[in-house]
């Protein structure tokens, strides 16, 4: 309750302008709410601001929206994945030189750990370049 309307942030110790960036996130415990999900944060500089007012960003919501924030304004995508869910993985491949993200969710398997074969249970893919060349002009 007292962490309601605050941003958590997992940053490296460098900002990223090429490549493709991977991660992969699990919601181990607890409840899933409206406005949790995983995404990425585009900034100039490290830390990254906390305020989502003051952010660009591409994220799927709990209930699977893909979506992209460029500060107050939410562009829902057509894309979605499955809703997610405890136990789940979110595996989010930026590709920074095509500008396109896809995420992957990846069930829970008895292990714990997400599978090493098969094909994961949702996916979704984001064009996200057209967007971002908007927000600068």
């Amino acid at each position: 309750v007292g962490y309601e309307g605050r941003l958590s942030v997992v940053s490296e110790s460098r900002v990223h302008n090429d490549g493709i960036q991977r991660y992969l996130v699990q919601f181990t415990a607890g409840e899933l709410s409206r406005a949790d999900g995983v995404g990425f944060v585009f900034s100039q500089r490290l830390p990254c601001a906390k305020n989502i007012q003051r952010i660009v960003s591409i994220f799927v919501n709990q209930r699977g929206r893909i979506c992209m924030r460029v500060f107050a304004d939410i562009i829902r995508a057509s894309a979605y994945t499955k809703p997610l869910e405890i136990g789940d993985w979110v595996e989010m491949a930026v590709d920074l030189q095509k500008q396109v993200v896809t995420f992957n969710i990846w069930s829970r398997t008895p292990s714990g750990w997400p599978p090493t074969s098969g094909k994961p249970a949702s996916t979704a893919e984001f064009v996200f370049g057209n967007k971002l060349g908007k927000l600068n002009q």
